[in-house]
């Protein structure tokens, strides 16, 4: 009987959905169809918020990550002046992996930053496949912001990859895009013509207080990806003229030295000095975990901050508990400290143990940071490194660019709220000035003497050199994702060959050696001992094509070595 059931209710069922299939065949409401959306001005503006939110997520984000954003990972931990860090040897390895040349191409870091930036380059491509120019200003402003985003990722990709797939419409379904057939340069060539054609018809800066022009597309923004890629292939002479028509708009300027800090942090969104940041919090009705968390950097505020599980107490300069996953190479930290003295810029971007000790707040202070004298701060139980280990991956200077504080974490859930920044006013002058050495152009000493007089550097230039230039960059870049692509294109690797084979672990003599005050001093360890590590020529240069992509698109061509 109970068999009998079963078998009329599944007859009813299939006699019912036969009968009316036709209605369920209804048109979904309160969605736009594809055919009557892209049309008005509006629809334009709506498909460039679309890639606006795909970039604030999949670019300037954690997405698919958490604790860490992916392009920060993929264009600094390469880098000979960085070292990947944490509470020991294998905390976090997905990123110590990127920093020894320990990767491969089933790298969680490699595959979700090559994924996000086809997906943002989806987007642009939507805005521009289905508009056209001259139907409006508005429209021709919209297809304009699109290329140059989609020529920004393009140029990404290429000095991570080489020669990657050129993608410049909406794909279908079938299609499995192969590398650019013209090569790298000639990809590079295609980004900078695309910022060329398109800058004509985009907004400029209205000045340098407008704080929304520093959160879109603009003229100044065309120029520098366009000068950045000409720069990239060697074109010195066309880079310089892209990049001065940024310096001569007057829609930016360095910040002041005392506010050098506040550059990384929630009070310099907007500044003076950004060419173009992704906008975590401009609209109100976003919420936070549904909303603004997505476009935040999120946990990377932890595995960025000092390893606080090792210290007596936690620094109030901190928003949030650290993982201490990012550290300063020993060599440059000093190299750095001898160039630039206490200058604004050097105390912001790096601290020496005895000025992590004093110069900062702890719970001890009881609110006041003067309460104690300096010689009672270093007699002080109550702050330090008191883990007998140490900080594993941590030099003699701890990095303080990139700690969050508490005016950068606006709400419950503990996230970074500043904005992420993509192009900053200093590395166009930078960039510019190399383009002037590197053509026997005098007109670049003064941009190069004005980023280091800002930054009240102890060393300032009286020649310009390609010397003078690349240190520069060095320091007022540390770990903004510029150095390793300069290590590539000066050809000066060979300090990463030794990435991952010497790796430093902080302590303090106050807690390890019962001495009267504390006193930081580095031992070294060899984890990676008998194991491969480090870069290696005609491999490393370029990051291989995910193992995920390759895997499903046989006519993608792996990079040398992989």
């Amino acid at each position: 009987m109970k068999k009998n059931k079963y078998v009329i209710t599944l007859l009813l069922v299939l006699l019912f959905t036969a009968c009316s299939e036709d209605r369920l065949d209804i048109p979904q409401k309160g969605v736009i169809s594809i055919d009557s959306f892209y049309k008005t001005d509006a629809d334009a503006e709506s498909a460039l918020v679309a890639m606006y939110a795909q970039f604030a997520t999949q670019i300037a984000s954690w997405e698919g990550a958490y604790i860490y954003v992916p392009l920060n990972i993929l264009f600094n931990y390469p880098a000979d002046n960085i070292l990947a860090a944490g509470e020991f040897y294998g905390d976090n390895d997905m990123v110590a992996a990127i920093n020894e040349f320990r990767f491969d191409a089933q790298s969680p870091v490699i595959r979700l930053a090559y994924n996000h930036f086809y997906y943002v380059i989806y987007r642009c491509n939507l805005v521009i496949d289905n508009f056209k120019y001259g139907e409006s200003a508005v429209k021709d402003r919209c297809i304009s912001e699109a290329r140059v985003m989609r020529a920004w990722c393009h140029m990404m990709a290429a000095m991570a990859w080489g020669n990657p797939p050129l993608v410049d419409h909406v794909l279908q379904g079938s299609d499995k895009p192969t590398n650019f057939e013209g090569g790298h340069e000639a990809l590079l060539q295609w980004c900078a013509d695309e910022c060329a054609d398109a800058v004509g018809y985009l907004d400029e800066r209205a000045s340098k207080a407008d704080k929304d022009g520093a959160v879109k597309i603009t003229k100044g923004f065309a120029w520098t990806v366009q000068g950045k890629a000409l720069m990239y292939k060697g074109d010195y002479a066309n880079a310089k003229i892209a990049f001065k028509n940024v310096i001569t708009s007057g829609k930016y300027d360095l910040v002041p030295g005392e506010e050098w800090a506040d550059i990384f942090h929630i009070g310099g969104d907007g500044s003076e000095e950004k060419i173009f940041e992704s906008n975590i919090a401009a609209n109100s009705a976003i919420g936070d975990w549904g909303g603004k968390i997505q476009r935040s950097t999120w946990m990377e505020m932890n595995i960025w901050g000092w390893r606080t599980s090792r210290m007596a107490a936690q620094p109030k300069y901190m928003a949030a508990q650290g993982w201490g996953g990012l550290a300063i190479e020993d060599s440059f930290a000093d190299e750095f400290f001898a160039n630039d003295g206490n200058s604004f810029r050097r105390k912001a971007t790096m601290i020496n143990y005895k000025e992590f000790i004093t110069e900062l707040e702890w719970p001890s202070d009881n609110g006041n940071i003067n309460s104690l004298t300096e010689a009672q701060k270093l007699a002080d139980p109550l702050r330090g490194v008191n883990n007998v280990a140490g900080l594993y991956g941590q030099c003699s200077y701890l990095q303080k660019k990139h700690i969050a504080t508490p005016a950068d974490v606006l709400t419950t859930f503990g996230y970074r709220y500043n904005n992420f920044i993509v192009a900053r006013y200093a590395d166009v002058l930078l960039l510019y000035a190399e383009a002037c050495a590197q053509t026997s152009d005098a007109d670049g000493l003064q941009y190069l003497k004005a980023v280091q007089q800002r930054a009240g550097s102890a060393h300032v230039s009286t020649s310009l050199t390609m010397d003078e230039v690349k240190k520069e960059r060095n320091y007022e870049l540390w770990c903004e994702g510029s150095r390793w692509i300069d290590m590539k294109r000066w050809g000066e690797l060979d300090k990463a060959k030794n990435a991952g084979k010497h790796i430093p672990s902080l302590k303090d003599a106050f807690f390890t050696l019962g001495e009267a005050a504390h006193r930081g001093y580095v031992t070294y360890s060899e984890p990676n001992e008998g194991k491969q590590c480090g870069f290696v020529e005609n491999k490393h240069e370029w990051f291989p094509y995910p193992y995920s992509v390759t895997s499903i698109n046989p006519v993608l061509q792996q990079n040398t070595g992989w």
